[in-house]
């Protein structure tokens, strides 16, 4: 039987290289909801910890009296909301996209190890 390891799916091209089994995937399908949650929250705390250091800098060269030259504690707490609304649905039309270009491209392909290397 050709495809008797158990770790190989069936239909995946199977390829012996150097003693380890490479076999072939393609993702066929997102999932918008699931993908979206994780982006979205990557990009929540990806901009915390940019916009936090970038607001208490600006706020300490800012000069006094100044009417709006430092970013306020609101845009601090409010831009990562953004970032987290805007992530997510951005991610999800993404995923959406991705599902209906693979039909006609076969999808990403990535290639995985099995066995010892």
């Amino acid at each position: 039987m050709a495809n008797e390891n158990p770790y190989n799916p069936p239909g995946a091209e199977v390829a012996d290289i150097a003693g380890g089994t490479f076999v072939k995937h393609q993702v066929r399908r997102l999932s918008p909801h699931q993908n979206a949650k994780v982006s979205a929250v990557m990009f929540a705390v990806t901009s915390l910890i940019f916009l936090v250091p970038f607001g208490l800098f600006a706020a300490a060269f800012a000069p006094d009296g100044a009417t709006g030259a430092g970013m306020g504690v609101g845009f601090l707490i409010f831009a990562p909301l953004i970032y987290l609304v805007v992530g997510y649905v951005m991610t999800v039309i993404a995923c959406a996209i991705y599902n209906l270009i693979v039909k006609f491209t076969g999808g990403i392909e990535y290639e995985s190890q099995v066995g010892d290397t």
